[in-house]
């Protein structure tokens, strides 16, 4: 990362441009990893992308 990304992250938030693969939860949530500031992401297997708690919690209840 450069420092000018490193910056940037660190005064308004990181992008998460590099992300683990998905990983489940112990208590049954999937979520990723920012691997430049090390943040846990909700993710949404059946949206295949990063989605907030709220989304999550909702695509649980629908397949339930």
């Amino acid at each position: 990362m450069s420092w000018g990304n490193w910056i940037l992250a660190y005064l308004f938030d990181c992008v998460h441009p590099h992300t683990t693969w998905p990983r489940r939860h112990l208590a049954g949530f999937t979520y990723v990893s920012c691997l430049d500031c090390g943040r846990e992401l909700p993710y949404s297997l059946e949206r295949m992308k990063i989605v907030t708690r709220n989304d999550l919690v909702a695509d649980r209840k629908r397949i339930s």
